[in-house]
């Protein structure tokens, strides 16, 4: 199966919300009836062949990677209940909701589905490892490390340099620096590709003050993975701390241009461009940061007053994960949504005028 289960591409933190979609959620439910009512009938006619046909086994296996990977939830959900239902006695349904619960933060649940999968494949390697997953994101550190280990025993090829990848962190997590490294470059030897590995390598070196590496391993991290802002804004720092000014201004103009509201790149750009004396430039970028930085307390004070309203108050946490990684229209857009569900917080009218006022967009030099 390879690592399917796990290469579902980063589609970044979109969140949209506005009554123009109304439409396309109306064509977009009839499709999903249907579909919904395709898929009862093909369980109904199913249900008394044993063992299942392998033919629908693998054409619904090949529809649930397809829809994953695509992002569309509710049939990745409707076809990994059919997949259990027409073969349960196959792990390969239970992984793939379990991955897809684990998605919607339902880690309980997908953990039981994965000791299901587990029960009737114990050397599945894929379950393994995404229950490694699931019981770390559950914060049992140590016995995520032992789960890891036994995916290793088990994986091959990618699967196993993912193993390595997530043991790195893991070991990151704990303090242990040279196991974490070690486990980088194991999963590096796999794929050299692994932007995500090059980047934990990146972080290890950075914190040991070992410069020349870590701006080695951002480098490689950036080539493989380009879009990542997040790659760009760590060599954006990188370069800037080792005095390469004018690569770290083009980097770091690149990063506000793609995350309007990133604190720490407007404030490392304003530094850089008044220490090239471009004052009014650098002025712009310090001041950008000091509004973006006064953002948090005005998130604060609005989760306080609509602390009773839990969809309100996940939106403006939802807010703040987007405010911190520097995005600015899904930002505004949460806080609005917030607002218009609590619309007598005068916390949040606050905070809502104060997003108003500020651009979406670097201004044009």
């Amino acid at each position: 199966m390879g690592s399917q289960y796990f290469d579902r591409p980063n589609r970044g933190a979109q969140w949209t919300c506005g009554a123009g979609q109304s439409a396309g959620r109306t064509g977009g439910a009839l499709k999903l009836w249907c579909f919904g009512l395709s898929l009862t009938l093909l369980v109904s006619l199913l249900a008394c062949r044993k063992p299942a046909d392998q033919d629908v086994v693998q054409q619904l296996t090949a529809q649930l990677a397809q829809a994953y990977r695509a992002g569309n939830r509710a049939q990745v959900l409707l076809l990994a209940d059919s997949l259990c239902q027409i073969a349960p006695e196959r792990p390969e349904g239970y992984v793939w909701k379990a991955a897809l619960l684990r998605e919607l933060g339902q880690l309980s649940q997908a953990e039981a589905l994965l000791y299901e999968a587990l029960a009737r494949a114990p050397a599945h390697p894929e379950a393994r490892l995404l229950l490694a997953r699931v019981v770390e994101q559950q914060g049992h550190l140590r016995k995520a490390v032992s789960l890891y280990n036994q995916a290793l025993r088990q994986a091959e090829g990618l699967l196993r340099a993912a193993a390595w990848l997530g043991l790195g962190h893991l070991y990151q997590a704990l303090g242990q620096a040279d196991s974490a490294a070690v486990a980088f470059l194991e999963a590096l030897r796999l794929d050299s590709t692994l932007a995500e590995a090059w980047d934990g390598l990146r972080q290890l070196y950075e914190t040991e003050g070992r410069y020349p590496e870590a701006l080695q391993a951002a480098r490689k991290a950036l080539r493989w993975a380009p879009e990542k802002v997040d790659y760009q804004l760590a060599l954006g720092m990188l370069l800037a701390r080792t005095g390469q000014t004018a690569e770290a201004v083009a980097m770091l103009r690149a990063v506000v241009a793609a995350r309007p509201w990133q604190l720490a790149a407007h404030y490392q750009l304003g530094r850089l461009l008044n220490a090239l004396g471009d004052a009014a430039e650098g002025q712009y970028h310090l001041q950008q940061a000091e509004a973006i930085r006064c953002l948090a307390p005005l998130l604060t004070q609005a989760e306080l007053e609509v602390a009773r309203h839990a969809e309100a108050l996940s939106l403006l946490k939802l807010a703040r994960r987007l405010l911190a990684q520097g995005y600015a229209a899904e930002t505004r857009q949460a806080v609005e949504a917030a607002y218009a569900l609590q619309p007598q917080s005068s916390a949040l009218a606050n905070l809502a005028g104060r997003l108003v006022g500020m651009p979406l967009e670097k201004r044009p030099r």
